[in-house]
Formats: C-alpha cells, structure tokens, sequence
C-alpha cells in the first residue's frame, strides 16, 4: 500500500476515532485502526471497541497503490499530528510496517502493526429511505450537551446511557443517576410510522457530537445495534443495543407545583461556586425561601460555614430544601439562558429547574430530588 495525503486533512479524521478506543481492553487490535486504500481514491478508517464502531471514508486521495494494514490508533494520531506541514506518504509493504515520511524526506518512522485479517468486522446497515429516520444535528447535540454530565461509565447498563424516544414528530432524550433527571425534547418534521425507543450509551451519544455538529444524519436499527450515518462527511456510527429497560422517569417528573419564582442564571452560579468552596461527600447546600428572599447557607464540618443572601419574586410561603450543590452547578453551566424557573411544592419532594430561553428551541426539565441533612 502506498499513499500520499495531505497531513492536516488526515489528521483532522484520525481525530475524530480518538474516543474510540478504550486505555484497556482484552485485545491489542482493539487498540488500533484500520486504514484500507482503494484503487478508486477512496481511503477508509475503521475502529471500533466491540460496543460503538465508526467508519469514514477520505476520498479523493492520491492512492499508488492500494492495499491496507491496521496500525495503533493514538500512536498513528499523535504521529501524523506532528508531521511538518503538507503531504505525508504512507506505505505499507505486507510485512506488518508502517512507514509514515514527509514530503522532503525530512522525517521517516516505522509503525508496527497487527495482521489485518484478525480486524473485526463493524455491522452494516440498510440506510434506504424508507428505513431511516432524519436527525437534526444541531438540536440533537444541544440536548446531548445539556444531559451527558448526568450519565456516569460506571453505572450499570440501564443508568450508563439516556432513552431516546422518537415519534409524533418529536425527539425526546432523558438522563438520570437515581438523584436527578434531565428531561428534552425538541419537535422536528420527520415522523415515524410507530415509536422508536432506545437507550443510547453516554460514549456513543458523545462520538456523535464530534462527529456530525449540524446538518442531517440518517438513523436505522436492527435487531442488536443502532446505526448513524452523516452522508455530507461519509461516516457512520455503529452502536451495540443496550438490551435493558430504562426506569419510568415521567413517574418523578411532579405534574403540577404550587410555586414559582426565577433566578438570574450567573447570580445564581457564582455563589454557589462560593459556598461550594468546602469539599464535603454530598456537597449539600441548604435553600432557604422566604419573602422575596433567598438565604443560601452551608456548614462543613470541621471546615467552616457559608451564608448568602440574593433577592428573588417569591412571595409563598417558607420552604427550606438541601440539595447537592454540584447538581445545581452542572445544569446552570450547561445552559445558555440568562435566567432560570424554579417550581416546588415543599422541602421534601422534587424541585423543577427550567431555562427560560433555548438557542436552539430545546425544552429542557431537570428535577432534582431534595437531600436528608
């Protein structure tokens, strides 16, 4: 195999695989990418982790000869990141060695790699019209962006991704730990003959951020994986199913609340990056509501103690609620609005945190379940 290609146009997609691959793993070949060039031009990179595989093609390139080795991912990114500016040639001479110089023959490195044949094979899909269903990129990575902080790896399947439901013109996305709930959905034009419902994992939600920021992408399914494909860019996202069944987060949601009042967004944020100064297990900050006023209080152990005092339009009656102060900061970092909604009914049920405004039309509810001090 031998190929030249411009180091700034590879290197941007090689970029694009970086998530892909996992620090450890079982097989040294997950470690690595493929990259197969094909006598038409075309220049295929493949990697995948068993769960989520992406594919993309490079077209156009300068292909000598063609053929196609696999080569660790990282290490093949890091190279070509770093070579000087312009055409790199890249070579491959069946011998399990890759050999990445420059255009002045300047710089030369050999990259060992692993028998192409032993590559597992990603899924394919069946992207006809009549099997896909559009998303709109750019709403669907805003909602991914305002929901993926609540997802952690380590929880088991069924809380390690968020539910995407399609249907009735509508995408909806939620997230939840246990202790709260990011709820969004957004309308769109495209409908679908039934209801689609699927846990997406947090790794496979994130990889598609990077990898389409606006435009459409085509969605389909089969039995065991979820398929993405941006046509503008020839990529498509593989993702394994998620065969469990995610909690009934409507049932949290409360359907009414006896109280409102809104906050200015920074205000807000600034004291409670103040007060959150004492590191402490749950973090817990006690809200005080009482007329037209908010009394923001903190007592850490062997630490100190913190009271603020802001103004609000809340004229109900007292209530004094603890919630876990870093669940408060992560959704007013994650949105764009300059105030916020907060509704309740006392200090031991749920609250609702609301934007009030959406760049990109989004409706966005989080509830946050009230903590024990």
């Amino acid at each position: 195999m031998n190929i030249f290609v411009e180091k700034s146009q590879f290197a941007d997609e090689l970029r694009l695989f970086q998530g892909i691959f996992e620090k450890k793993t079982l097989m040294d070949i997950l470690q690595n990418i493929k990259i197969e060039a094909k006598e038409n031009g075309d220049v295929e990179l493949v990697a995948t982790d068993l769960e989520i595989g992406l594919s993309s093609i490079i077209k156009d390139i300068d292909v000598r000869e063609p053929g196609k080795f696999t080569v660790n991912g990282k290490d093949f990114f890091d190279l070509i990141s770093r070579m000087p500016e312009g055409k790199v040639e890249i070579s491959e001479n069946n011998d399990l060695q890759i050999v990445i110089t420059n255009e002045r023959k300047t710089s030369k490195y050999k990259l060992m790699g692993l028998d192409v044949s032993d590559y597992p094979q990603l899924p394919t899909a069946d992207f006809s019209p009549s099997s896909t269903t559009k998303i709109f990129m750019k709403k669907f990575n805003s909602i991914v962006n305002k929901s993926y902080y609540i997802i952690s790896p380590e929880m088991k399947f069924n809380l390690g991704g968020a539910l995407m439901t399609i249907a009735e013109n509508k995408l909806e996305m939620a997230a939840t730990d246990g202790h709260r709930l990011a709820y969004l959905f957004y309308t769109q034009e495209e409908n679908v003959p039934e209801p689609l419902e699927f846990i997406v994992s947090r790794k496979t939600l994130l990889e598609l951020t990077k990898i389409c920021e606006q435009g459409e992408m085509d969605f389909t399914y089969d039995k065991n994986n979820l398929f993405f494909k941006d046509n503008s860019n020839n990529r498509i996202l593989s993702s394994r199913i998620i065969d469990q069944k995610f909690p009934n987060y409507k049932a949290v949601i409360p359907e009414k609340t006896q109280f409102k009042t809104i906050f200015n967004t920074e205000d807000l944020l600034q004291i409670l990056r103040r007060v959150l100064i004492f590191k402490t297990r749950n973090n817990g900050v006690i809200f005080n509501f009482d007329d037209n006023k908010l009394i923001i209080e903190r007592t850490a152990m062997e630490k100190g103690e913190a009271h603020e005092e802001m103004d609000i339009d809340y004229t109900h009656q007292p209530i004094s609620v603890a919630f876990n102060g870093n669940f408060i900061i992560d959704f007013l970092t994650h949105i764009e609005s300059k105030e916020i909604e907060v509704s309740m009914n006392d200090g031991e049920s749920s609250f609702i945190f609301k934007p009030l405004s959406d760049a990109e039309d989004v409706d966005f509810i989080y509830v946050v379940m009230p903590l024990n001090i």
